[in-house]
């Protein structure tokens, strides 16, 4: 008894032959296809230049109650007047029995950068720096509450 006939060989044949051209076709990096309408297209490099705006400023308007367990990252530490409170952002917080809470800044309060979104305000030739509601002005390199 044969183990492979005639027509299984023709079969075996056919089958191979059907498998190894659609892997081929798949990979054809033109994307050819058997539709009467489908052409062949061609893929392009586009070199366009994406202007994106700036992600929101976050302004704090009211002081709460509220208080958070940890503080954001990049926080700096400060002693002000002997007391320790935290900046970070624009808004200023200090440790409570329960947690951090922000609190207006106290005139006098120092800091070396302000965050993105702060206005310029000039007053009587006076140049003044405002954020989240606070006023600064630029003294000595630093931006001080005023």
């Amino acid at each position: 008894m044969k183990l492979l006939t005639r027509a299984n060989m023709i079969g075996c044949v056919l089958a191979c032959t059907l498998l190894g051209t659609a892997t081929t076709a798949m990979a054809d990096p033109l994307h050819r296809t058997h539709y009467r309408y489908a052409g062949i297209h061609t893929h392009r490099v586009v070199n366009k230049v994406v202007v994106t705006r700036p992600a929101p400023v976050r302004t704090v308007t009211t002081v709460s109650a509220f208080s958070l367990k940890s503080l954001p990252a990049g926080y700096v530490r400060f002693l002000h007047n002997n007391e320790t409170f935290y900046y970070s952002e624009g808004v200023y917080y200090e440790k409570k029995p329960h947690g951090y809470v922000i609190v207006k800044p106290r005139a006098g309060f120092r800091v070396a950068t302000l965050p993105r979104g702060y206005r310029v305000i000039r007053e009587r030739g006076v140049t003044f720096y405002s954020f989240n509601n606070v006023r600064y002005r630029k003294l000595d390199g630093f931006f001080v509450v005023v």
